[in-house]
């Protein structure tokens, strides 16, 4: 019987998408040092920007976005599977997506997943969050 071994990284994603790919990319390799073959980063893994503005200006198209390639270049060069949680993804409409993506161990991307429902709520203390407001909702 085999083994198989996964790994859930944490990140604390600020608003800088290289930095959070560097970050991605240090816990990635530790994890497949350790036997991992499948590894799973959360959800905004690129960056967290509540404002749409600063948003736009940070986020990009899946083709020259700095988490998805470095995300593509760790899964063929560790051999494993990585699921990224999600980023934010600037569209061909320019609206913004939060998608989700599965490389395999070639690189190749398996497929990915423009999240559906959005988070919108009112917390207790006054605090209100809007996933609507900046993401469009995939189909």
């Amino acid at each position: 019987m085999s083994v198989f071994k996964a790994a859930a990284v944490q990140m604390r994603s600020g608003t800088s998408p290289e930095r959070n790919a560097a970050a991605m990319e240090k816990l990635v390799r530790e994890a497949a040092q350790q036997g991992a073959t499948y590894v799973q980063t959360p959800e905004m893994t690129g960056a967290l920007i509540r404002d749409k503005q600063a948003g736009a200006a940070a986020f990009t198209s899946e083709d020259k976005d700095v988490v998805v390639s470095t995300a593509r270049k760790l899964a063929q060069e560790l051999g494993i599977f990585l699921h990224v949680g999600s980023t934010a993804i600037l569209r061909a409409d320019g609206k913004l997506a939060n998608r989700a993506f599965l490389f395999a161990p070639d690189g190749a991307m398996i497929t990915n997943y423009d999240k559906i429902h959005m988070f919108d709520v009112d917390l207790d203390n006054g605090e209100s969050w809007r996933e609507s407001a900046s993401y469009e909702p995939g189909t």
